[in-house]
């Protein structure tokens, strides 16, 4: 079932809808333009996910170019927005160092408002994950007005032709600069006076050994967090996971050097797993997420094990788990990650929630 949160009479009620956007990884491009065809009518904004930035005027698109293009007319026979993301394709320090420059900066954002432009997107997704998965903590002061500065720059430029900003962060857990804080390197409270909306990844709080994905209670904390920084709650939107992970958790044998090790199942893939090892899956009602085990089999002719895996995943009632916390907490909208991952299932979930789509344009 879905979590229901306890309300005191002077909370405001949740949201009766909200909006619903994702993004469209390039590796999954056919499953999630056949995602916007039979769901777009629901979605606000679609964000091809596949550009990487790899120096102040170099940006590509690193998928099928094809297959992005059948992409971007699918969004747009479905009404929807088409705001491409943008990652940070530079080695650690880089990009951080091509900020700090207000020449280089100002020639990024001159390549990415001329992209916006010359393809006719209606915005761009700024997803720069470098400084806050790769740099040293010990930059973060230094990184930090830069950052602002590069998102107040962006944004000026891209509202002076019509077109949207929106950003994707990872959480932060209160409004404080310590080792506790998340990454405050993003400083949510300044670009919030900037960029259209502040998307926050609010998932992979388990990598490195089997936990939830996104624990609901803590999504909820992140969420609110978010709103201690920014003064207008519609700017924030929250990332929902439609995936899980597989681990390893035994090895009998010696595995063969193709045996899989940890990967990352969408939701797709989970049913495809619980069909193949006729899995059964426990649902946590407080994490709103489930579980499951199995033995997986692998052998190269020379050697062979057995391998206890062991999956945590969102499932469809833990996507509306999700959208209801976003609802609960009355901010902009979620963004699902990704397109291409949900079942039909988790999509039936979220219907009766989903906000219509008005006709939207873009800012002037």
């Amino acid at each position: 079932g879905v979590s229901v949160a306890v309300r005191h009479g002077d909370e405001p009620a949740p949201l009766p809808d909200i909006p619903i956007s994702g993004w469209a990884p390039y590796w999954v491009l056919p499953d999630a333009t056949a995602a916007v065809a039979a769901h777009g009518a629901a979605l606000h904004a679609v964000s091809p996910f596949g550009y990487s930035a790899t120096g102040a005027t170099a940006v590509a698109f690193d998928g099928d170019a094809d297959q992005l293009l059948t992409l971007v007319e699918g969004i747009r026979a479905q009404g929807a927005l088409v705001i491409p993301a943008i990652t940070d394709g530079m080695p650690a320090g880089a990009m951080a160092a091509l900020l700090a420059d207000p020449a280089s900066r100002a020639q990024h954002v001159q390549t990415i408002v001329a992209l916006v432009q010359q393809q006719g997107f209606d915005g761009i997704d700024i997803d720069y994950e470098k400084f806050a998965f790769a740099d040293d903590r010990t930059t973060w002061d230094t990184t930090r007005p830069n950052w602002v500065a590069f998102m107040a720059e962006l944004a000026g430029a891209l509202h002076a032709e019509g077109k949207l900003l929106t950003v994707a962060v990872p959480p932060i857990y209160d409004t404080d600069r310590t080792a506790d804080s998340g990454s405050w390197v993003y400083d949510y409270a300044a670009m919030s006076e900037h960029v259209d909306q502040i998307r926050i990844m609010a998932y992979d709080y388990s990598t490195d050994r089997p936990g939830p994905i996104a624990p609901v209670d803590w999504v909820r904390s992140v969420v609110r967090a978010a709103k201690d920084a920014v003064d207008d709650d519609s700017k924030l939107v929250l990332g929902v996971p439609l995936y899980g992970r597989n681990w390893v958790v035994g090895t009998t044998g010696t595995c063969p050097a193709d045996a899989p090790g940890k990967v990352d199942p969408n939701q797709r893939e989970v049913d495809a797993l619980l069909a193949q090892y006729a899995a059964t899956p426990q649902r946590d009602e407080a994490t709103q997420e489930a579980t499951f085990t199995y033995q997986r089999e692998s052998s190269d002719g020379a050697t062979s094990c057995t391998q206890t895996r062991e999956v945590h995943y969102v499932d469809a009632a833990g996507g509306r788990a999700r959208v209801d916390v976003a609802r609960d907490e009355r901010i902009g909208g979620v963004v699902f990650w990704a397109l291409g991952y949900g079942t039909d299932a988790a999509w039936a979930a979220v219907a009766e929630v989903a906000r219509p789509r008005a006709v939207e344009l873009p800012v002037t």
